[in-house]
């Protein structure tokens, strides 16, 4: 794991920042905004399937002469998921494993470590989630170093929604900004996982209108044509492109309770 390796966040950092300035990416917090980001630059399809431990896939395929990049995300995700796992997938399109290896190549470092820490680092910005916690600790009288499970809720909840993340998100990033312990990170999932009523019903009750939607894009604009260099160039089965074709309504053409330690 990468924890609090300066030197692997730094270079990922660097990362970000030059690609932000390079894509002319100027808001500090992107939420789904990623989406917009990554079609820019790979094709991206939205479809729908019902193996819920899918969540996306990056794939390298050539097309007309030279290597093109794929990216899948599975629509029946709730949009802060998609929102993960597009920030994930852009890390592979943005190649961040061998540019952080190359910069540091003293370390041994795994691949999906590193493009999930992009991802957070992209989406969950270090200064900024410090301050969304401290101010919303502030609000909710907190005085530490233990907390209810509702509070820990109530700040999970919140933080997903301003970030537009999972919940898994949030928490890892309360352990690689040392809020909590490694060792803690399942009680935290569980004791999340447990109060899945007071979640839905922080929901309604703060309209956190990013949470739980299902952002089921059946079309993206150019999808005929996505679709048809999917099976020119034989990067789905026939009949994974027939199963697309139908989710997308595309018909074939002859045009192609605990208490939880927080160090807040």
């Amino acid at each position: 794991m990468i924890g609090r390796n300066k030197q692997v966040v730094s270079a990922i950092q660097k990362l970000i920042n030059s690609k932000k300035k390079e894509k002319g990416i100027v808001n500090e917090v992107i939420r789904d905004d990623i989406f917009a980001i990554l079609k820019a630059e790979c094709v991206v399809l939205y479809y729908a399937l019902e193996d819920s431990s899918i969540e996306g896939c990056h794939v390298i395929k050539p097309l007309n002469g030279k290597l093109e990049q794929f990216v899948f995300i599975n629509t029946t995700k709730a949009v802060q998921e998609q929102t993960w796992t597009a920030a994930h997938e852009l890390g592979h399109v943005w190649e961040v494993d061998f540019y952080v290896k190359k910069e540091l190549n003293q370390y041994k470092l795994d691949s999906e470590d590193l493009v999930n820490r992009f991802a957070a680092e992209l989406l969950l910005p270090e200064s900024i989630f410090k301050k969304e916690v401290h101010e919303k600790l502030k609000e909710y009288d907190y005085k530490g170093p233990r907390m209810s499970t509702e509070i820990m809720v109530r700040l999970v909840t919140y933080l997903m929604n301003y970030f537009c993340t999972p919940y898994k998100a949030i928490i890892r990033r309360f352990i690689e900004l040392e809020y909590i312990k490694e060792s803690a990170e399942q009680q935290y999932l569980e004791g999340f996982e447990e109060q899945n009523d007071l979640y839905k019903r922080l929901i309604v009750e703060n309209q956190y209108t990013r949470l739980e939607t299902v952002n089921k894009a059946y079309s993206m604009g150019s999808m005929e044509r996505d679709i048809i260099l999917l099976e020119e160039n034989g990067v789905y089965s026939d009949k994974k492109i027939a199963r697309l074709r139908e989710l997308f309504h595309l018909e074939r053409t002859e045009v192609k309770g605990e208490s939880y330690n927080f160090e807040g």
